[in-house]
């Protein structure tokens, strides 16, 4: 009996070691293939990272205004890589390409424990820089917390440095910068009046030079309903005007709080909840192994007989002797 029971061992041992044999030896193979191919990738250093897009559009803008040369996007990159340039800016883009129309906003996010001290730095810190708020709006929830919404507008010229005073101001939560490029508009507008203009003065002589009643009245409808377009434009030309000499900031502050960490409390449906949770862990790996069993068992089934039956063959042979 005890010899029929080492066979079985015996066999069973042989079967696994003929299933995991295989798979670990294939495993390492793979593994040693992948290697080279991750070993021959070279690190880029910092300087030759691929820099950041700019703010505005994509390469044909950065060729336009300056962030990048023609002959830079052209060329190939060869030689040593340059030391890197100083970072491009808002400030930046309006002092290369000064003639670009620009209505530039930013909103921010602040934390902070001490809120109206914030709000009355933020307004004299706008009176500063020569501009204004144009709004402000503070409220306290029903648990307590205290938060201010400020529109603050400056001078283009010192938009970005105003927006980097106030995020010294607290803890920035989360920023974001945007400009609108409104040059065609302004280049539309301006053509526009000059041909409503021009259109008025002729119109004029024409009312100079006659005396029929009907023609005059004909001529001064047309003369109003250009008079009004070009007060409609007008209008719209101030308007942009004032949107690109002035920035705007939305500013949101609010209160930062600890918030207390409640004691941890034992629940039992909770700890049911983590017992069928590892219980099905338990589960899902027994159904593999036995999925993987199964499929191997054409290859160690067929051995652990063979090396049943060779062992019982030799316990025989020991017998008979």
């Amino acid at each position: 009996m005890n010899r029929r029971i080492w066979a079985w061992l015996l066999g069973g041992a042989l079967g696994l070691v003929a299933v995991f044999y295989p798979v670990t030896c294939a495993r390492r193979a793979r593994e040693k293939a992948m290697m080279p191919g991750m070993m021959t990738v070279p690190r880029m250093a910092p300087s030759e990272r691929m820099p950041s897009a700019p703010p505005f559009g994509g390469t044909e803008f950065a060729q336009r205004f300056g962030y990048i040369s023609s002959q830079r996007a052209s060329a190939p990159v060869t030689g040593k890589p340059k030391t890197a340039s100083s970072p491009v800016t808002l400030t930046a883009v309006r002092t290369v390409a000064p003639d670009r129309q620009l209505i530039k906003t930013a909103e921010l996010v602040l934390e902070t424990d001490k809120v109206s001290h914030i709000v009355q730095q933020v307004i004299a810190l706008a009176k500063e820089k020569g501009g204004y708020v144009l709004g402000l709006l503070e409220e306290v929830s029903l648990a307590g917390e205290h938060t201010a919404r400020l529109q603050v507008r400056v001078p283009a010229e010192a938009f970005e440095e105003s927006l980097l005073a106030i995020e010294k101001l607290g803890k920035v939560r989360s920023k974001r910068v945007q400009a609108d490029d409104v040059t065609e508009e302004f280049l539309d507008i301006q053509s526009r009046l000059t041909a409503l203009r021009t259109s008025m003065q002729r119109i004029q002589k024409m009312m100079e030079g006659t005396d029929n009643l009907d023609t005059l009245m004909r001529l001064e409808n047309e003369l109003a309903m250009r008079r009004s377009q070009v007060e409609g434009l007008e209008g719209r030309l101030r308007y942009l005007r004032e949107r690109t000499a002035f920035c705007t900031i939305h500013l949101t502050i609010t209160e930062f709080k600890v918030m207390p960490t409640p004691a941890e409390t034992w629940a039992a449906v909770k700890v049911a909840a983590d017992a069928w949770r590892e219980l099905q862990g338990v589960l899902r790996v027994l159904a593999t192994f036995g999925i993987w069993l199964g499929i191997w068992s054409i290859l160690w089934l067929p051995l652990s007989l063979i090396g049943i039956g060779i062992m019982r063959f030799a316990f025989r042979r020991t017998t008979v002797q």
